[in-house]
């Protein structure tokens, strides 16, 4: 019965409307988003190699391109790279994505974005395409055995080896029924900008269980720029000024990534409805001044222990989220919002509850619980 509840979840995440959920984010006025930049491979692990293309140092040089695109294109955008020279994390390949991705999770990252050019034995296949994860039954199934045809061993997690009943799945499958629709969004974007430059789209693709996607806490994609083994490819990825085309097509999807996830002019195409650009601008402004000493907070979450205030749970309230100490067992108290009445706390409390069900209002003085 569990496998076909998940079954019916991942089924509605592949509805059409399910990308239009990456443009309803609250807007964010609060301290910079985060990018993490990861170019493959590294170190002992060249990647492909065919010709004169070594695919550690092509992405390598792609990925800094990308990075300095976004400081011009949104220059408050802060810009991690899992790398900057040739380097690993770890001798074992598997334990090495994994650290990537821990990397990308301590940097409290929105977007988790892997370079990476593709080769198979099949010369014929040619194309830009773009991963992302799923844990659907039925597509992990079917690609159990392509994947050691699209990645190096170690780059991927064999489904029979995934413990279904574990918490660490459980975990990853909570992580993606969140983070799928933006990750599918971003995809897109980059998948059609690559092609704008000649390369064929080959879309979207799921059901490989990448490492470096199965650890991610954000909406993470693995690119793939093309083909090396494909005759066409490989001509336009050694081509003067491809790298540079690779890393404007990946720097404005990021961009535009952004934009709709802050509620940019862009969202207006990727809504399912019609929302006035003021009226989400409101959604952030109901919150009274920082030195509010007394007054009232919508309760986000409440726990025994302290919680980082840059958990990825907390996303959409990025920079806002601030700590009230209450009593009892679940003393710390994660709030949102200083209002001088309860009335104008409730107009933001069902926007809340849409991320945190049990999210309620209560009433603070001196950083205190003193009532509802």
């Amino acid at each position: 019965m569990r496998n076909l509840i998940i079954l019916f979840l991942l089924f509605a995440l592949s509805l059409p409307g399910a990308n239009a959920h990456a443009a309803r984010n609250v807007v964010s006025d609060a301290p910079k988003r985060v990018v993490v930049l990861d170019p493959g491979h590294g170190g002992p692990r060249p990647g492909k190699v065919l010709g004169d293309v070594v695919e550690k140092d092509y992405v390598l040089d792609v990925a800094k391109l990308v990075r300095k695109k976004l400081r011009t294109k949104m220059p408050d955008l802060a810009v991690y790279m899992t790398r900057s020279c040739d380097s690993a994390y770890h001798e074992s390949q598997s334990m090495d994505n994994k650290l990537r991705a821990e990397f990308s999770n301590k940097k409290g990252a929105d977007l988790y974005v892997s370079i990476h050019a593709n080769a198979l034995q099949d010369k014929s296949k040619g194309g830009c395409e773009v991963w992302v994860l799923t844990l659907n039954e039925k597509l992990m199934n079917q690609n159990k055995l392509v994947g050691s045809r699209y990645a190096d061993e170690g780059d991927f997690i064999d489904p029979d080896d995934i413990d279904r009943n574990s918490q660490g799945f459980m975990m990853a499958l909570s992580r993606q029924l969140e983070n799928e629709p933006y990750s599918r969004f971003i995809a897109e974007e980059c998948c059609k900008n690559m092609a704008s430059y000649g390369l064929k789209n080959l879309g979207v693709k799921a059901g490989t269980v990448y490492t470096v996607l199965y650890y991610s806490e954000c909406p993470s994609i693995i690119i793939e720029m093309g083909y090396l083994t494909n005759a066409k490819d490989y001509a336009y990825l050694t081509s003067k000024g491809a790298k540079g085309e690779m890393a404007e097509a990946i720097s404005d999807g990021i961009v535009t990534y952004f934009k709709a996830l802050d509620g940019g002019a862009e969202v207006a195409t990727a809504t399912t409805e019609e929302v006035p650009r003021e009226e989400s601008a409101k959604e952030v402004v109901a919150e009274e001044s920082e030195s509010l000493t007394e007054g009232y907070a919508i309760q986000l979450i409440s726990s025994t222990k302290e919680v980082d205030k840059a958990d990825y749970q907390f996303h959409e309230y990025k920079g806002r989220v601030w700590l009230v100490m209450g009593s009892g067992k679940y003393k710390y108290k994660y709030c949102y919002g200083r209002y001088k009445s309860k009335a104008d706390a409730h107009r933001d409390l069902e926007q809340a509850r849409k991320r945190f069900k049990d999210a309620y209002i209560i009433k603070f003085k001196d950083g205190a619980v003193v009532g509802k």
